[in-house]
């Protein structure tokens, strides 16, 4: 008798225990279910927890975000065929209007980021002026591509190239716009990575003398590369109301171009090629010397 009644108190006990537990066990779920939404849903703190599942196969999903950013891709076309005092050009504004053409239209540069000068406007206040424009625009993650069409000259008693402005007299290098001092811009500048191209004879005193090494992720490393139409030479203006040779190989390549994306050095060994098997100019393309280059090359993407 003793133990049936002993039985019977542990067993109210007992089941006194379970009805207290199991109303905490199902608010304590109720809280972790809130917080976890809360978390989850935040207006503040959008977290993306697709790291802590498996994909199909087993493994662990990538992680997709972007660190740095790509920054913006401005273009700065320079073209000059109407001189006052030299021989007049056929083409350069119609090659510059056409590279500028095809790099809006397939590689992502909009016409806000575009600035142009042609003919009387391109003297050395007005490139200055531009200059100092997009020395304040540009940022560490942003691209400059420079394209300048006309005239050039080189004084080898000072081993100086020059651009040959609209109104630059014969013979007088004062009136023109040096090498050194393009340079000297685009060293100031703060866009990760710069390309100048030059359809101009003379123009392969830009250049260091040699190129040596290979850094990985060239596009995280700042460059400034040039690419010329010729080393220390005369170079083709082409046919009226055609493209220079040069620039007929240089839209072709970005015209035809299928990968999404591509590094300078790819355009650069397609044009010098292509210009020096079928012309008698020797294109250069190479680092710039002297400007802040790092090792890095400007990538194109396609849109």
């Amino acid at each position: 008798m003793k133990t049936t009644k002993f039985l019977f108190i542990w067993t109210l006990v007992l089941l006194g225990l379970v009805a207290v537990t199991l109303p905490s066990n199902a608010q304590d779920d109720a809280k972790k279910k809130k917080i976890r939404k809360a978390v989850t849903n935040s207006r503040n703190f959008n977290f993306n927890l697709k790291y802590l599942r498996k994909n199909k196969d087993g493994g662990d999903d990538d992680l997709d975000f972007d660190v740095g950013g790509t920054g913006k891709n401005f273009m700065l076309v320079l073209a000059v065929d109407r001189y006052k005092y030299w021989k007049s050009l056929k083409n350069p504004v119609k090659d510059a209007n056409d590279v500028k053409t095809i790099l809006m239209k397939r590689y992502g540069f909009a016409q806000d980021n575009v600035y142009e000068l042609y003919n009387e406007d391109v003297n050395l206040d007005k490139v200055q002026q531009v200059f100092a424009k997009l020395k304040q625009k540009g940022s560490g993650v942003d691209n400059l591509f420079i394209y300048y069409s006309g005239h050039g000259f080189y004084d080898a008693s000072f081993d100086e190239g020059y651009w040959v402005p609209s109104e630059g007299k014969i013979g007088k290098t004062g009136s023109y716009i040096p090498n050194t001092k393009i340079k000297q811009y685009i060293k100031a500048l703060n866009h990760r990575h710069v390309f100048l191209v030059a359809d101009a004879c003379f123009s392969g005193s830009l250049f260091s003398e040699a190129h040596r090494g290979y850094i990985e992720k060239v596009e995280q490393v700042k460059s400034r590369w040039g690419l010329t139409s010729g080393n220390l030479e005369y170079v083709s203006d082409g046919k009226a109301g055609q493209n220079s040779p040069f620039a007929s190989y240089l839209i072709k390549f970005l015209k035809d171009n299928l990968k999404d994306k591509f590094a300078v050095s790819e355009l650069i060994q397609y044009v010098t090629v292509a210009v020096a098997d079928n012309t008698e100019q020797h294109p250069i393309g190479n680092p710039l010397k002297g400007v802040g280059n790092e090792g890095g090359q400007f990538v194109f993407r396609l849109k």
